[in-house]
């Protein structure tokens, strides 16, 4: 959560090499690990490569799932929403899927992760085409699905939604609700930059200066090792 562009993906790949096709078949829960490049990726703004990357083994539907988010987000990202619209369509019949449903009856809650992740698609698809208002409902609905995931270490999703909400609320113009969003996600993750920046932002907009100066000096304290410029709590 500190903007670590390189050092994420590196660990991402390096994480993903450890995890074979053959091991998955065998304990389908880690199946998750092979997606965590593309999450990175996601994280980071890297859309061209997202788009560079082959569809995951054909049984790993978990996988395509979040292959077909990622891929989504960098469509919307980049302008090609009708692409990006094309991806969500297919992204969500695999909700149902019983490759994923297995995963819940084994404990890791593989539908409620893609239902998270088809809700922030439709919010993205929204967002970047300016209609922030119609994201915001979109975007709740995947705090709300996020709210109630288990305490685990890393977190079951790879980052916290209230940055696109708060994204969304500010574009919207309502920086106080965004304010509200932002402070709530830092008291669950109190070192995260990317929600001090939207902080910073939700005050700056209320004229709140005093108040966002001092966010600064912990903003700058998170970012420091950082090598990604922010606009928004999101890329």
């Amino acid at each position: 959560m500190q903007g670590q562009r390189e050092v994420s993906l590196d660990s991402a790949q390096r994480v993903v090499e450890n995890v074979r096709v053959e091991q998955v078949k065998q304990f389908p829960t880690i199946e998750f690990f092979r997606t965590i490049p593309l999450l990175s990726m996601v994280r980071f703004g890297e859309w061209q490569s997202i788009l560079n990357e082959p569809q995951p083994f054909e049984t790993f539907k978990f996988a395509e799932a979040i292959w077909r988010y990622a891929r989504g987000v960098a469509f919307a990202a980049t302008g090609d929403v009708p692409s990006a619209a094309a991806e969500l369509e297919l992204l969500e019949p695999i909700q149902s899927n019983v490759s994923v449903t297995f995963l819940d009856k084994m404990d890791y809650p593989g539908s409620t992760l893609i239902g998270i992740a088809i809700d922030l698609l439709k919010g993205e698809i929204a967002y970047r085409q300016g209609d922030y208002s119609g994201a915001v409902p979109h975007f709740e609905r995947a705090v709300n699905a996020q709210d109630t995931l288990p305490y685990t270490e890393p977190p079951f999703w790879y980052y916290p939604t209230r940055q696109s909400l708060g994204a969304a609320l500010l574009k919207a113009g309502k920086p106080e609700q965004a304010e509200a969003v932002y402070r709530a996600d830092l008291k669950q993750y109190r070192h995260n930059g990317w929600s001090m920046f939207g902080l910073m932002q939700s005050l700056e907009a209320q004229g709140k200066t005093k108040a966002a100066a001092e966010v600064k000096i912990h903003f700058d304290a998170a970012w420091q090792f950082s090598d990604t410029v922010l606009e928004a709590s999101i890329l």
